[in-house]
């Protein structure tokens, strides 16, 4: 049990300490970071390189306790890096209302003791389907392709139920390949904006190495130059 990960006693957690775990998937720099890039940096552009397989192996099952006493409440600390959310966690501090003690205590797709990641329920049905083969595809003994057993709408269900259980979302298509974070794409608008920025980047960087450039540029223009009559007859 890793101690940091639980949360503060100040947040008003009723969890003892042994039955809170620390989150799997929180993220940890594996080499020193770079000056001026920060931990918070890494997180947000972070790209999976384990299996899935691997990764569904450390679900942890939702656990649900009374709300916070205080405000404002203490966001759970799961999944957060420098108070900013990277990673979709489950909170178990919620007020179970009776809409939700209804969903918990009827719906199949709810019930935690039996939830597997590999086949899943939906709302709605006692029916178990098989992930990733149901919300796929699939082409049938003739070749001819099928769409999903397991319409977008179910399927949503299910991504949902991976997020509470605090997965991720390992069945998406660029799972592997993740998304360029917004703040590295280039910008966009009209170019006065931002060339003016560029040039005066150009500038700073110039003036750093304006001695050389004096010199190299000296030194061009003399090559360049033509020869007067007694520099030709002297040369």
């Amino acid at each position: 049990c890793r101690s940091y990960n639980r949360p503060a006693a100040s947040a008003g957690s009723i969890f003892p300490a042994r039955l809170y775990p620390g989150h799997p998937h929180n993220f940890t720099p594996l080499r020193p970071v770079q000056t001026g890039f920060a931990a918070i940096d890494r997180a947000v552009r972070d790209v999976a390189w384990e299996s899935r397989f691997d990764l569904l192996e450390r679900r942890i099952a939702p656990r649900y306790g009374a709300e916070c006493p205080g405000t404002p409440r203490r966001e759970i600390q799961d999944g957060l890096v420098a108070g900013i959310r990277v990673r979709p966690v489950q909170n178990p501090f919620v007020r179970l209302k009776p809409a939700m003690k209804y969903r918990l205590n009827t719906w199949q797709s709810r019930n935690w003791a039996q939830w597997s990641p590999t086949k899943c329920n939906v709302r709605g049905s006692r029916r178990r389907y098989r992930v990733p083969e149901d919300i796929t595809p699939y082409k049938d003994e003739l070749g001819e392709w099928h769409p999903p057993r397991v319409s977008g709408r179910y399927k949503a269900d299910i991504e949902k139920q991976y997020y509470m259980n605090s997965l991720p979302w390992v069945w998406s298509n660029d799972y592997f390949q993740g998304k360029q974070h917004f703040m590295d794409r280039e910008p966009r608008g009209l170019k006065r904006w931002y060339k003016r920025e560029y040039r005066k980047a150009q500038i700073a960087e110039a003036l750093k190495r304006a001695d050389t450039m004096i010199e190299e540029y000296r030194k061009e223009k003399r090559e360049v130059k033509r020869l007067s009559w007694v520099e030709s007859i002297v040369l």
